[in-house]
């Protein structure tokens, strides 16, 4: 077991429920400095390394993960897909141009590239403007296009996110805000392409959005049993390890203890076991 090299961990407790055997944290990162920092970086992480993740996953008693290339490393994926390498059970979710040679894209799924991130968030948001063209390499290599949008975007993009043939998956919760939860028109756009077969929603970060707080994240419950209510087969977790930009990181033992709770055994288990070992292909 590693040394941790930031204080990643202390901030975690010890779960009151145990991962069943064969979860997947759907969402989380890993920072590096053997790897540079895209120049245009919104924040400098210091270090949570795969071996630091390591020690997280154990404690929470997961058997593997997804790796999502976080902004600040751009386009370069070395970071991401060393940590698929080092973690060994894991899978990466990458970031790219759109214009890479099929070729390019092969190596990244021989690296353990399952899907594509888009992510348009924020005041400074980028267009949408390579959504299709995103859509068309990921659907190429048989890939899902995961979407981290803003709500709002996801309800203005609603009609080119329906026209997409490509599998989808929607970053925390649709970054739907708190108090307006399922009254938000978002709700009803990812609603609608869940129930066409072809979409699913990680329930993860929901620290970012809540106005009611820990420890009980009354306002994540109630939109956690609304989204799994939709259907419970389409519904992922994810610790979104490590909070690097949160100055007070939150207790993740504390939001997994209240996902199994709101979830009940059977819904979590699809969601921690089922599900992901399906779309992220670790069966």
């Amino acid at each position: 077991m590693s040394t941790v090299s930031e204080p990643w961990l202390p901030q975690v407790g010890v779960p009151a429920h145990r991962a069943p055997a064969g979860a997947v944290d759907c969402h989380h990162h890993v920072y590096d400095a053997r790897f540079a920092l895209a120049p245009d970086a919104a924040y400098r992480p210091g270090d949570a390394t795969a071996d630091d993740y390591r020690v997280f996953r154990e404690r929470l008693g997961f058997s593997a993960s997804v790796v999502v290339q976080p902004s600040v490393y751009g386009f370069e994926n070395g970071c991401t897909l060393d940590a698929v390498r080092r973690l060994g059970a894991a899978r990466a979710v990458a970031v790219i141009f759109g214009t890479e040679s099929d070729a390019a894209l092969r190596a990244l799924g021989d690296a353990g590239t399952v899907g594509i991130r888009l992510q348009a968030v924020g005041a400074t948001r980028p267009s949408l403007a390579r959504l299709e063209a995103l859509a068309a390499r990921a659907a190429g290599q048989g890939w899902h296009l995961q979407l981290h949008l803003d709500a709002d975007l996801i309800v203005e993009a609603a009609a080119r996110l329906a026209a997409l043939d490509v599998d989808l998956v929607f970053d925390h919760f649709g970054r739907i805000p708190h108090p307006e939860g399922t009254n938000h028109p978002a709700f009803g756009v990812i609603a609608g392409l869940v129930a066409r077969g072809r979409c699913w929603v990680k329930l993860s970060a929901g620290y970012h959005f809540t106005r009611t707080g820990g420890p009980d994240y009354a306002d994540v419950g109630a939109l956690t049993r609304a989204f799994l209510d939709l259907a419970p087969e389409r519904m992922l977790w994810g610790s979104d390890w490590p909070h690097p930009t949160e100055a007070r990181k939150p207790d993740v033992s504390v939001l997994f203890d209240r996902f199994v709770e709101w979830a009940g055994p059977d819904r979590a288990r699809r969601a921690l076991v089922d599900t992901p070992r399906a779309l992220y292909r670790f069966d």
